[in-house]
């Protein structure tokens, strides 16, 4: 049986407006790693050093957006879109043949943590820390 989690609190004078839709580009990203697939590119095969790095990597990117993410370099806060043909990883079942593409985001210097993106969160799948998973430029 899943625990079920509590809803956030809402405090005192926050609206919320069932009428007005919600922008998520407007929200900073909610990082999971519900999703982080085992074997060669798991958080678990990363050393403290790169586990560091990511704390701080998801950290510093706390208070932007996804709309100022957007628009930063893909090589320091920014992101990049991989195409999901180029990865060489085995491509979990539960993303579907509509998905052309996966975001990935730096973690530590140049190595990036490849996922998707639903509403506001980023599901990490690979922690890329070697420069194998998909060809660099």
């Amino acid at each position: 049986m899943k625990k079920r989690l509590k809803e956030p609190r809402i405090a005192k004078g926050d609206r919320i407006s069932a009428s007005e839709p919600i922008n998520y580009d407007d929200s900073p990203p909610l990082f999971s790693l519900e999703r982080v697939q085992g074997g060669k590119y798991c958080l678990s095969g990363l050393g403290q050093q790169h586990k560091a790095d990511f704390a701080d990597a998801i950290f510093t990117r706390r208070n932007l957006t996804w709309s100022e993410i957007k628009k930063a370099h893909r090589h320091k806060l920014g992101l990049e879109k991989i195409p999901k043909r180029s990865i060489k990883a085995g491509i979990p079942t539960f993303i579907t043949d509509d998905v052309d593409h996966f975001l990935a985001f730096r973690f530590s210097g140049k190595r990036p943590m490849v996922g998707y993106r639903q509403r506001d969160v980023f599901f990490v799948l690979w922690f890329d820390h070697n420069f194998s998973l998909y060809k660099h430029d």
